[in-house]
């Protein structure tokens, strides 16, 4: 898998893909497949303000769904 910057710049579409990929497409919050919830999206666990990157540990693809109950403190 390629490698992800390090620092607080937005990762490729390239490892975007890859990362989908790497999930098997399938959203790590809700479990449902790309064909049904649309394209995952890159979530920062620790959020950029807070000092968190784009790396692997503080990264989680997701749904849209699920990235806007994140953002709104749902979850």
């Amino acid at each position: 898998m390629a490698k992800l910057k390090q620092n607080n710049q937005p990762i490729t579409r390239k490892q975007i893909k890859l990362l989908r990929e790497f999930v098997n497409h399938i959203c790590e919050e809700c479990h449902k497949h790309e064909k049904e919830v649309g394209k995952l999206q890159p979530h920062r666990i620790k959020r950029g303000y807070l000092g968190g990157t784009y790396n692997l540990r503080n990264i989680k693809m997701v749904c849209e769904k699920c990235h806007k109950l994140f953002h709104y403190g749902e979850f």
